[in-house]
C-alpha cells in the first residue's frame, strides 16, 4: 500500500492492526452515508472510539483519510483481480471468477461500494480525479491486458479495440455491483428480474458470462 504511505502519519502505523481497522472501517461508514463534504471528523473519531486530536495525528486532514480509505478498497479490488485475472484459466472461466467475486465482494463491501458512489458529490475537482485514477487504474490495466491477451490467442474477436472492449465490460460488472450494495440498484435489478433474483446467483454468473462470451466471441468462418 505504497499510495497509503503517503497519506498517513507514522503514529498510524504505531496502532495496533484491530484499532487501524476501526478506522478504516468508521470513516467508510460514514463517508458512505454522508458523503465527502458533509462528514464530520468528529463524528468519525468518536464512533472510532479516539479523539479528534489523535484523528490528526493519523491523517493530516479529513482528505488525506477519505483518500486512505478510497486507497485500501482499491487494494482489496486489487488482490481480487491479482488472484483471477493472471490465472491459467479461459477466459469463460476468468469471467465466470469474476462476477462470483463481484456478488461475494459487493455483499460484504457494501459501505465501500456505496462509497464510491458518492464520488460524484464531491466538490473538488482535483481530488475527484485522484479518485478516479485510484479506482480505475487497477481494473483498466488488468482488464486491457485480458483483451489483448485473448485477442492474440484469437479467441475473441479483433475488431474491437482492448481498452474499449475493457471499458464495456467494467461498466457491465460496475451496474452489477451496484445491484447488490445499493438499495435502488437492488430495486431496480428485481424489477427487472424479478424478486427472487438475489438469491439465483448461479444464473446471473451465467447469464452475464454468456453476454460476454457473445459479444466477444470471434464468428466462425463460413
Amino acid at each position: 500500500m505504497q499510495e497509503n504511505r503517503k497519506l498517513t502519519k507514522p503514529t498510524f502505523d504505531n496502532l495496533s492492526e484491530e484499532k487501524r481497522h476501526l478506522i478504516i472501517r468508521t470513516a467508510t461508514s460514514e463517508f458512505a452515508r454522508n458523503g465527502f463534504e458533509n462528514t464530520n471528523i468528529n463524528t468519525i473519531a468518536e464512533k472510532a472510539g479516539i479523539s479528534v486530536g489523535s484523528l490528526y495525528k493519523y491523517f493530516e486532514s479529513k482528505q488525506d483519510l477519505f483518500l486512505f480509505t478510497i486507497a485500501h478498497g482499491t487494494d482489496v479490488l486489487k488482490d481480487v483481480l491479482s488472484s483471477i485475472v493472471p490465472a491459467e484459466l479461459t477466459l469463460e472461466e476468468k469471467l465466470n471468477a469474476l462476477v462470483e467475486a463481484i456478488q461475494t465482494t459487493s455483499r460484504e463491501q457494501k459501505e465501500l461500494i456505496r462509497l464510491y458512489s458518492e464520488l460524484t458529490s464531491v466538490g473538488n475537482s482535483e481530488l475527484v480525479e485522484r479518485l478516479s485514477y485510484e479506482i480505475e487504474a487497477v481494473s483498466a490495466t488488468m482488464y486491457t491486458a485480458l483483451m489483448r491477451e485473448e485477442q492474440k490467442k484469437g479467441t475473441i474477436r479483433g475488431d474491437i479495440e482492448a481498452p474499449m472492449a475493457a471499458f464495456l465490460m467494467d461498466n457491465l460488472f460496475i451496474s452489477l455491483q451496484f445491484s447488490y450494495a445499493s438499495e435502488y440498484y437492488r430495486q431496480r435489478f428485481g424489477i427487472y428480474l424479478g424478486a427472487t433474483i438475489e438469491e439465483r446467483d448461479r444464473f446471473v454468473r451465467e447469464q452475464v458470462v454468456a453476454f460476454i462470451m457473445n459479444a466477444l466471441r470471434r464468428e466462425e468462418e463460413p
